[in-house]
């Protein structure tokens, strides 16, 4: 293959390039004290490669607060 054939190029940045898990934590962290829910180390690892709606879902259920809010509005938190 030739270099002028190449259309475009393909970067893996999270985890590769940048370390993103430290700004995922810190932002989840954010977010966990927003919703009043106690931010833990144990949380902050189980949110590891978790999605984020999921993440929002184990961050609620971590303050009891699932059903305080609608589903918009952990979309918006989310």
């Amino acid at each position: 293959m030739k270099f002028e054939d190449i259309k475009g190029f393909a970067f893996d940045l999270d985890g590769v390039i940048a370390d993103s898990a430290r700004l995922h934590a810190k932002a989840w962290h954010q977010t966990a004290d927003e919703v009043h829910s106690e931010w833990t180390p144990e949380l902050a690892e189980a949110l590891k490669g978790v999605s984020r709606m999921d993440s929002l879902e184990m961050i609620l259920k971590a303050g009891g607060h699932e059903n305080d809010y609608t589903e918009d509005e952990k979309v918006a938190l989310a």
